[in-house]
């Protein structure tokens, strides 16, 4: 019984997120530095960012090195002043003594941004917020 309804609970996940892949907006990150998100460390490198119309999860893929995540935002907000100021689609990473993780990300699509849950920085470690410009790739 638990086999059958774990099955259909992935399938269901499947089909949502098939029937949001036409709505989907992709943009293009050139993230230098290893970074955290949706639970699993990755590495530099060139990313495809993809989220859904719902503003549910994004997908972060870096087609180099076979590699994608899914993270789940935490709740959704508004956009940093500057980053509305400047109109374009942004990514955040909080950065401290281990990785940087997946802090938030914002369109800039008409959308409210997406921020993540992630670890707070202890008294000995500085943090800082890493801002990484995005790029539309789907003519938007």
């Amino acid at each position: 019984m638990k086999s059958l309804t774990t099955k259909l609970m992935i399938t269901a996940a499947a089909v949502a997120i098939a029937t949001s892949v036409a709505s989907a907006q992709s943009l293009k990150a050139e993230i230098p530095f290893a970074f955290r998100a949706g639970g699993k460390v990755m590495a530099p490198g060139s990313y495809a960012v993809t989220t859904d119309a719902s503003r549910h999860y994004v997908v972060l893929s870096n087609y180099d090195a076979k590699d994608s995540a899914i993270a789940m935002p935490a709740s959704l907000g508004n956009a940093p002043k500057n980053w509305a100021a400047d109109g374009n689609p942004m990514l955040a990473f909080a950065c401290g003594a281990g990785p940087c993780e997946l802090a938030q990300l914002w369109t800039a699509s008409g959308y409210p941004a997406m921020k993540f849950a992630h670890g707070k920085s202890g008294s000995v470690e500085q943090a800082s917020l890493t801002e990484i410009r995005l790029v539309k790739t789907n003519g938007d």
